[in-house]
């Protein structure tokens, strides 16, 4: 049985192909294809845009999470880890959980985009993603945060094993861009021995516990030593209101 294309209970997985970049980052051909007025950025989008820039591209936030805590409500969910985004002819070692998903989708469900897609059958935007999970109810050791920037976006735990990685790639780097992302890191194996994160030309230092706002429109890949390195990704609305939350909560303010 190859491990690779069969989840933990051997169901077969549904391999999504790999990523076309010449066709995903052609945004020319987008722009002349489509309806332009959504390819410009509106004044909320410019004075976000303006206001995000003035902080790092990692920036340290205040907020400090008790991991022994998140480790024990998270071990009920040790079996029910699913395959994130796995992609034919790749081999890489990622899970994930879903804690804001769309209407109706569970803890296993609306992981990747591309994968959220295709279920779909739809284009989507992250803010679509905007339905609490059981998950997201049990975890009340990130609620602090999390119901500080209520209501969010898709938002999801990823599980990096050793030899996992994500490729360099940006995320949304528009400036019609929905949402910007926090990344909090909730286990030992993120510490910078264990796991790298590299943007901009640089690896980044990791303080297993505590969140940053990321500018993940900016290059940035990802490569785990260790088991269990888990983080959360929150994509947080861009919207005025929360850029100054945003700002109210950097540790360097």
């Amino acid at each position: 049985m190859d491990e690779n294309l069969v989840d933990k209970d051997g169901n077969p997985i549904k391999l999504i192909p790999k990523a076309n970049q010449n066709q995903q980052g052609n945004y020319y051909q987008k722009w002349l294809d489509s309806d332009k007025t959504k390819f410009e950025p509106t004044p909320e989008d410019i004075k976000c845009e303006l206001q995000l820039s003035a902080l790092d591209v990692w920036e340290p936030l205040k907020y400090e999470f008790d991991l022994g805590h998140f480790k024990k409500q998270i071990k009920a969910y040790d079996d029910k880890w699913v395959p994130y985004l796995r992609r034919e002819g790749v081999v890489n070692n990622r899970e994930g959980l879903c804690l804001m998903g769309m209407p109706g989708d569970d803890y296993n469900d609306g992981l990747s985009m591309p994968e959220a897609r295709r279920r779909h059958g739809r284009k989507l935007d992250e803010c679509d993603f905007n339905a609490p999970t059981q998950l997201y109810k049990d975890l009340t050791s990130l609620h602090e945060m999390l119901d500080f920037f209520q209501p969010l976006g898709r938002t999801m735990l990823v599980n990096t094993h050793a030899g996992g990685w994500f490729p360099p790639h940006k995320d949304n780097p528009q400036l019609t861009r929905s949402t910007f992302r926090i990344v909090a890191f909730l286990s030992r194996a993120t510490q910078h021995d264990a796991y790298e994160w590299e943007m901009a030309g640089q690896k980044w230092p990791i303080t297993p516990g505590k969140a940053y706002y990321v500018d993940t429109r900016k290059t940035h890949r990802t490569h785990s030593w260790f088991n269990n390195s888990i983080h959360l990704v929150v994509n947080v609305p861009k919207t005025w209101e929360n850029v100054m939350k945003l700002m109210s909560v950097t540790q360097n303010y």
